[in-house]
């Protein structure tokens, strides 16, 4: 039995107004509309796992269905096209390219593939086609595509299926479009067993597909309410990974620097989400500065200055890891610092003492425990009882650094 490469097949739908020709009897958008069911048809009979999306596209790009496996609700999406307008082409292939960039942050994703049902003709004030052919292809995705009818536009499908290197099929009658479609139905054959795709291995797109973590205030109330109801009240603001509510790295509070996965809600610490990340075994989402969130996998970006304070850290030698802090009986000096100098690490910090942020350009108050690095303003430090950190306890006394 043949092996098969499971795909999540993206169909760009042309509907603009040249569809209602009828060089393919009765029309082109008809034929076109059964073809494309007994591809999804044949390609189900062989391979059950691939999914299917449709994007129509005439004076502007629409998703007309997530993808989904072989259903009925499908077919009633593609029943549910019509024609007219122009054809916006580079704003249907922009649109297709999205929906897969979003499938592709999740771990079991099958291979991302495009397929264009269009004349060719297209209108010069949508996106560029080509310039969307080359982004799919540093993302190594493949465009196919059927051509209908007479040539346009010197040949702007041959050139998009050639540069993602798709396969290109020209149509001019309607048994010609059925064999196209089981051809494509049949051309997810495995060329070996142990042949696979080759996933998008540029740590530079790596992190520019994946997705944002969400701030605290970001959440909405159906979220927050989800959260609370799955982890219980008191938890839905502790780090999944630490455990704490405080963060171990910053000293600051979750509001500050608890972050959440936007696919699972799980919440983190931007520190130890970034700490956790180093123990990855993918050198290129290392490099890329991004990470699998440890309870869903979907693809998440690390703030670039969290990683870079890391990097810091490590040079400095003032990780955690190193030597063995103070006793709580020794007297250590603490730093009257300015907020300018520590940039990144004042602003995901919050005082013990207030629990207030600090200012741009203000004097504060550091422990001197670097396994602390509690931070405080100068009235709160004050107020600490016989001058004992409030985070480690250590005795601090008072001098001037800059």
């Amino acid at each position: 039995m043949a092996l098969r490469e499971s795909e999540n097949v993206v169909i760009c739908f042309d509907t603009s107004r040249s569809m209602y020709r009828t060089d393919i009897k009765p029309n082109r958008l008809f034929c076109c509309t059964k073809a494309i069911k007994k591809l999804i048809e044949e390609r189900y009979q062989g391979d059950r796992a691939s999914k299917f999306a449709i994007v129509n596209f005439s004076d502007s790009s629409k998703k007309v269905s997530g993808f989904s496996e072989y259903s009925e609700e499908l077919f009633t999406s593609l029943d549910s096209l019509r024609f007219g307008g122009q054809s916006a082409l580079g704003d249907g292939l922009a649109l297709s390219i999205k929906i897969i960039l979003e499938d592709l942050r999740r771990i079991m994703a099958n291979v991302p593939r495009i397929l264009i049902i269009s004349d060719g003709n297209y209108t010069e004030t949508s996106i560029d086609p080509l310039k969307m052919a080359r982004l799919a292809q540093g993302l190594n995705i493949k465009i196919d595509s059927f051509r209908l009818g007479e040539q346009f536009k010197l040949g702007m499908l041959k050139k998009i299926s050639d540069l993602t290197g798709g396969k290109y099929f020209y149509i001019n009658d309607y048994n010609t479009l059925l064999k196209s479609a089981k051809d494509f139905a049949e051309g997810n054959i495995k060329q070996s067993s142990a042949d696979s795709t080759q996933m998008i291995d540029n740590p530079q797109l790596l992190r520019k597909i994946a997705a944002e973590l969400l701030n605290v205030q970001d959440l909405s109330k159906d979220q927050e309410s989800k959260i609370k109801h799955l982890r219980g009240e008191a938890d839905y603001k502790k780090c999944t990974i630490c455990f704490q509510e405080k963060d171990p790295i910053s000293k600051g509070s979750f509001f500050l620097t608890g972050r959440y996965c936007p696919n699972c809600q799980a919440p983190f610490h931007v520190g130890c989400l970034s700490e956790w990340s180093s123990s990855q075994k993918s050198d290129k989402l290392r490099d890329s500065g991004t990470c699998r969130c440890p309870h869903c996998f979907y693809l998440l970006k690390i703030p670039t200055e969290v990683t870079q304070a890391r990097r810091l850290r490590t040079l400095s030698g003032t990780s955690s890891q190193k030597a063995i802090g103070p006793k709580k009986s020794d007297i250590i000096p603490a730093k009257l610092i300015n907020t300018s100098v520590l940039g990144d690490q004042a602003l995901y910090n919050s005082c013990p003492v207030c629990n207030f942020i600090f200012e741009d350009n203000q004097e504060i108050v550091q422990c001197g425990n670097y396994e602390c690095e509690a931070l405080y303003h100068k009235e709160c430090f004050q107020q600490l009882e016989k001058g004992h950190c409030k985070t480690c306890s250590v005795k601090l006394t008072l001098e001037r650094q800059y």
